[in-house]
């Protein structure tokens, strides 16, 4: 009988050292099969929900690539579509020499020379998407050889699925977290899953999830990438990486740095407005006449306008009695995208006022947060762009100047 129940004790740890060994096996060799890959054409769904969104919105690319080792800017060139609910919005197209974007709804381009853009074109890098396994030097976010040394990443089997109509092993990858204590957003869990096929070690499927937290406000951000098909290391068709492959339709000119409007110069009147409220009610600069105005133009999936919110709360709470009148306006966010419950969680209570877009562009706003400090008089005494340690301190020493 003790024999029977000691082999029941280990048969579990055993059956999980076995998976354990099996989920890093199979990513190893996935990891060397999408190395392997130097050229290729696939069509994917991109699904994404953002930890200050509501909803997942999706989007879908048709995109050729080809693996360029020595290229300064990227990892490939290549050459995609775009479409959302079916529907072409654009192209993006990187020769190693040219960077082409289109706009499909009014059928201009864009184009970007490499010798005198190269780094507009990498900073613009983060807004475009691929398949990153297949078109990356590194196969990201497939683990390297390190990943499985450190400890920090742990590995997990979780068993036989069809994607597609293909089987697929699936494997979860938890990464072991390290926030800074004084950060004010934590990260809570960075969870991967990688959907990898029996037949080729392709992984046709990927997930990464997280969980944050910010004045105990828990968030969750999703992203989801799937192949719907896939052909690699193959012919290519000769001109799809150059100028000649975008259709003569559009209309082509040449790139032109965005030129930072001038700020509102200090002591000049106000702009005048008037906008909504969260609770239906008119607002307007000028029924606030006679009191010390902080206006702060944000929008909720702006992570320093995140940061800058507990501040302008305490400062609200503080001086909201003595002349203060703290503003909230929001070019972006609607009603609908629950930004009530957003400032809610956050515990802000002064006025927010939306459908701020005109009134951003009449006060020259060009980055975000953006505050301006109106005095009695209705004149502008002081602008700040961006929010740092020192804005909280900053923003009340100038407020004791004025009231």
């Amino acid at each position: 009988m003790r024999y029977k129940v000691f082999l029941a004790s280990i048969l579990p740890i055993v059956s999980c050292a076995l998976f354990a060994q099996s989920a890093t096996d199979i990513l190893k060799r996935s990891y060397e099969k999408c190395q392997a890959v130097q050229s290729g054409h696939y069509e994917m769904d991109y699904y994404i929900k953002f930890m200050t969104g509501k909803d997942t919105m999706k989007n879908s690319f048709d995109c050729y690539f080809r693996k360029s080792k020595d290229d300064s800017l990227y990892s490939s060139v290549f050459h995609y579509k775009k479409y959302i609910k079916n529907e072409l919005t654009g192209e993006v197209l990187y020769s190693g020499n040219d960077f082409i974007t289109t706009n499909a709804r009014d059928s201009t381009a864009i184009i970007m020379s490499k010798t005198m853009w190269a780094d507009d074109i990498k900073s613009f890098s983060h807004n475009y998407t691929f398949y990153s396994p297949l078109t990356s030097l590194k196969s990201s976010p497939l683990p390297h050889d390190s990943d499985y040394l450190d400890n920090k990443h742990n590995f997990k089997f979780i068993g036989e699925e069809y994607i597609n109509n293909t089987l697929c092993y699936r494997i979860q990858e938890n990464k072991t977290l390290e926030n800074d204590a004084n950060d004010p957003i934590q990260l809570l869990r960075n969870e991967l899953h990688f959907w990898i096929t029996k037949k080729d070690l392709i992984p046709v499927q990927y997930s990464q999830a997280y969980d944050f937290v910010m004045n105990k406000d828990t968030m969750y951000q999703y992203e989801k990438f799937v192949l719907n098909k896939y052909d690699i290391n193959s012919s290519i068709p000769e001109n799809i990486f150059t100028l000649g492959s975008i259709p003569s339709y559009y209309k082509m000119k040449d790139y032109s740095p965005y030129q930072k409007p001038d700020p509102l110069p200090l002591d000049t009147i106000a702009p005048p407005w008037e906008l909504g409220s969260l609770t239906g009610e008119k607002v307007s600069l000028q029924n606030l006449k006679g009191k010390l105005v902080l206006i702060d133009f944000f929008y909720k999936s702006c992570y320093p306008c995140m940061l800058a919110l507990p501040g302008l709360q305490s400062l609200h709470e503080k001086y909201k009695n003595k002349g203060l009148k703290i503003i909230g306006i929001d070019p972006y966010d609607k009603e609908e995208d629950d930004i009530s419950s957003f400032l809610k969680k956050r515990g802000v209570t002064y006025t927010v006022l939306l459908e701020g877009g005109e009134t951003a562009k009449n006060y020259r706003v060009s980055g975000y947060p953006t505050l301006f400090l109106i005095d009695r008089n209705g004149k502008i005494v002081f602008i700040q762009e961006g929010y740092g340690d020192e804005t909280d301190k900053k923003l009340e020493e100038i407020i004791l100047k004025y009231l």
